[in-house]
């Protein structure tokens, strides 16, 4: 694709060559900056650009005269002389009917080519709306010349600028006409050009409106007027029921000094001084007109020709070159636009024609696709019954070895061999609501950890004999009476602790209930008799101490061996609460 398909051309018209049109081209075209983003071509004169480039010093940039608009410089800046300026005189600021025709010669030779397509927007120079009447112009200004070009009805003059947007419901209308072009429908149609150029021109999906009164005050509820509510509020009210960001009416003067403007994408004024008064104070260095409604882009400084001070190199460039951009964008928001519309379109045409295909256009892909790999298939995997008989048909020898773990009766056969380190002693007679076994017990342990339970502690077996085994003979070998008592030291009797807490600091010397009731009934063991023995603690528990002075050798032996019988009695009868199995020295 070439340098000149790709970046797109924007065509210039030259205006009133005595007003300050030819200047702000100049300035704004000056060396060749912009031909980065678009191609210029001028139409006007060659004659009358030269002359201004000897006025305002531009003589060592050079202009490319082009025969026509196929025939341009994408590297320059290119003019089409559009009538005979052979005897053209060119006198700034001065009114003549010669600038008018040349003007509109200009226009004219713009519009054939943007109607031919070598153009992809135009950007008008100011006139004199006076000096350019004619029989062939007999038109307010551009805009309602190229509405009628375009065979376009439907147009909004709309002046724009980054910061702000105001379109005009009645545009080149004298004052006395304008209520008359004031109703529902011209408010409907203005409201819908501003709506549509926001999201098509602007890219902007979702714009928010501010709708101006007539009147001042917007009526003041009907006191100054009743255009609000008999015109403009049920317009309002229509687009806001169709989910449009339409708000109003508001009094001009209170919207605008309260900058309440900056809240809104847009406005939309009644007429033209309304509108087009704040934004000059506003925007006027960066204000452009623009032609929305038009199925071309057209846009325009927003100044006009200003005689005062053409020729004397002050004129600003800005609104010019905001002109141009704002076409240069316009023309890429449209582009866009229209190929989101396309796409829209395609879509909703191939989901409207597109039918579900049969089993064999909707896989036409053999049996070992890669569907049917990325699974195995089902000749390769056997179905349920197959599973079930091949699992009857080989031996439980077989799948336990399989599954590298011993089989049912192995467990079973290990488990009644080996006791497991939770099994508890047969409970005994006396304990009957105990249960006979601990359900934590009973689930299956992993074979290594048995084997080293097994090896760490003795059987059942074994610790229920060591229980039962006398011990008698054992404790009178030993010396020590420590020793004979389960290995425990004595524990000295607190005469401030209740019964209670002495009896569980010595567990083994407290004889079995029988000894208890015998000695509660023998009258020895009786209050009286107690009374007349000294030391009370002596006469309770007719234990002497083992360090007590006076105790014959015949009564501690004897006190030896009633401890010892009822001390194996109560191990054999009841399984010990407070003590371990572990601390028996000999397991």
């Amino acid at each position: 694709m070439s340098e000149q398909a790709q970046k797109p051309v924007i065509g210039i018209t030259l205006g009133d060559y005595n007003g300050i049109g030819p200047e702000v081209i100049l300035k704004a075209l000056h060396g060749n900056q912009l031909n980065k983003h678009f191609t210029p071509v001028v139409y006007g004169s060659m004659r009358v650009l030269n002359r201004y480039k000897h006025l305002y010093d531009m003589k060592d940039w050079q202009l490319h005269p082009a025969p026509a608009a196929d025939q341009l410089n994408t590297k320059m800046v290119n003019v089409i002389t559009c009538f005979d300026d052979s005897q053209t005189n060119v006198e700034p600021g001065m009114v003549v009917p010669e600038a008018g025709q040349a003007a509109y010669q200009s226009l004219a030779k713009a519009v054939e080519d943007l109607k031919a397509g070598h153009l992809a927007a135009l950007v008008t120079g100011p006139i004199n709306k006076y000096n350019i009447q004619s029989e062939e112009f007999k038109f307010p200004g551009h805009t309602e010349y190229l509405a009628e070009a375009f065979s376009s009805s439907e147009y909004l003059m709309f002046m724009v600028s980054e910061r702000l947007k105001i379109g005009v419901v009645t545009g080149h209308v004298p004052l006395g006409r304008v209520r008359s072009n004031i109703n529902q429908d011209a408010v409907s149609r203005k409201l819908t050009q501003i709506i549509k150029s926001l999201k098509e021109d602007f890219g902007i999906q979702k714009p928010r409106v501010a709708v101006l009164g007539l009147n001042p005050h917007a009526g003041e509820d009907g006191l100054l007027g009743n255009e609000e509510k008999e015109v403009i509020t049920p317009v309002i009210d229509q687009f806001r029921k169709k989910n449009h960001l339409v708000y109003g009416p508001f009094p001009a003067d209170g919207f605008f000094g309260a900058n309440s403007w900056k809240k809104f994408d847009a406005i939309l004024a009644m007429y033209h001084d309304q509108g087009l008064m704040p934004f000059k104070m506003l925007a006027f260095e960066d204000g452009v007109n623009f032609t929305a409604g038009l199925p071309i882009v057209r846009t325009s400084p927003d100044h006009g020709t200003a005689y005062d001070i053409a020729g004397k190199n002050v004129a600003d460039p800005g609104s010019m070159l905001h002109a141009l951009y704002s076409a240069l964008d316009i023309v890429r928001h449209r582009t866009e636009w229209e190929s989101l519309e396309a796409q829209g379109l395609e879509h909703q045409n191939d989901a409207a024609m597109t039918e579900l295909p049969v089993t064999d256009e909707r896989d036409p892909r053999p049996e070992t696709s890669t569907r049917s790999q990325e699974r195995p298939a089902k000749e390769e995997r056997p179905n349920r019954e197959d599973r079930s008989n091949r699992e009857e048909r080989q031996p439980r020898e077989e799948r336990a070895a399989r599954e590298d773990r011993p089989n049912r009766e192995d467990r079973s056969n290990r488990e009644n061999r080996q006791p497991r380190e939770d099994r508890r002693p047969a409970a005994s007679p006396v304990a009957t609501d105990l249960p006979a076994s601990d359900p934590v017990a009973e689930q299956p342990l992993e074979p290594k950890a048995e084997e080293q339970r097994t090896n760490e502690r003795p059987r059942r077996e074994d610790r229920q004999n060591r229980n039962n085994r006398p011990q008698r003979e054992e404790r009178q070998q030993r010396p020590d009476r420590r020793e004979n008592q389960n290995q425990r030291p004595p524990q000295e009797v607190n005469a401030d602790a209740t019964p209670a807490e002495n009896e569980e600091q010595r567990p083994n010397e407290r004889p079995r209930r029988e000894d208890r009731q015998n000695r509660n009934n023998n009258p020895r063991f009786q209050r009286d008799e107690r009374q007349q023995r000294p030391d009370r603690r002596e006469n309770q528990n007719q234990r002497p101490k083992p360090d007590q002075e006076g105790t014959s050798s015949e009564n501690r032996e004897a006190q030896v061996k009633l401890l010892a019988i009822s001390q194996s009695l109560l191990i054999a009868k009841t399984p010990p609460t407070n003590a371990k199995p572990d601390e028996n020295p000999e397991a």
